[in-house]
């Protein structure tokens, strides 16, 4: 299993999600460029936030929980994760604008990288348990990410074509990460590869759901599709 290809793409995937509000904002030509930038600055960071926040929730959210100390000890080994976190969210941006290489995203994408930013926080016991999660999101990590996503914009799905939905979508973007081998692609290709995995996924599932429910499943693959590629658009256009 290529775990840093699953953690690059979750990264890209909540990124482009996070980055709506900023495509608003440079379509706005009566802001002045000084306060533009003021805005823009912020939003990066709050942007980058909110991205950790998610991918910290993804994958360690329970271990957080269920460790023991007390509120102040837990804050502390939260604080060691989300700078990692917040650090992979800002150079992925930086990789989709060209400003950075993709090696550098590499580089602080490994597990061992995290672990080191938190060990002196951790106990042996809990370091044990953190090497025990150290294979990257779970099918049901990254079906609860994407479940998030589907309650909003597919409301009206049932539970049980909202099973199938996400159970065929992680089981195709399993099968693109396994075909690949690791450091082989660029962020580019790797935005491709989870596009492909939506395309396959929606095409499999069109012969399952039929009706409103397909419109629903549409709309959501559609949107899914959209917020991938809407970074790399706009660093295109900025070129």
């Amino acid at each position: 299993m290529n775990k840093k290809i699953l953690i690059v793409l979750s990264t890209i995937s909540a990124l482009s999600a996070a980055g709506w509000a900023g495509s608003s904002l440079a379509q706005d030509s009566n802001i002045p460029d000084s306060v533009r930038a003021i805005i823009e600055a912020n939003m990066a960071a709050t942007q980058f936030d909110q991205t950790a926040r998610v991918q910290l929730g993804i994958q360690f959210g329970e271990f957080l929980s269920d460790l023991a100390g007390s509120p102040q000890r837990r804050r502390d080994v939260e604080a060691g994760f989300m700078e990692v976190f917040k650090e992979r969210a800002e150079l992925s941006s930086k990789v989709l604008s060209g400003q950075a290489r993709t090696s550098e995203l590499s580089a602080i994408s490994g597990y061992e990288y995290l672990r080191a930013n938190v060990a002196s926080s951790l106990n042996t016991e809990e370091l044990e348990i953190l090497d025990s999660l150290a294979g990257g999101p779970s099918d049901a990590q990254l079906k609860r990410e994407y479940a998030g996503e589907l309650s909003r914009m597919a409301s009206g799905l049932s539970d049980a074509n909202s099973a199938l939905v996400l159970d065929t979508l992680v089981k195709y973007i399993r099968a693109g990460n396994d075909a690949v081998v690791e450091g082989r692609l660029s962020v580019d290709e790797l935005v491709d590869q989870q596009g492909r995995a939506f395309i396959q996924a929606q095409e499999e599932l069109q012969s399952q759901i039929t009706g409103e429910q397909w419109s629903l499943v549409t709309g959501f693959f559609n949107q899914l599709r959209a917020n991938l590629y809407m970074n790399r658009n706009m660093s295109e256009t900025d070129q």
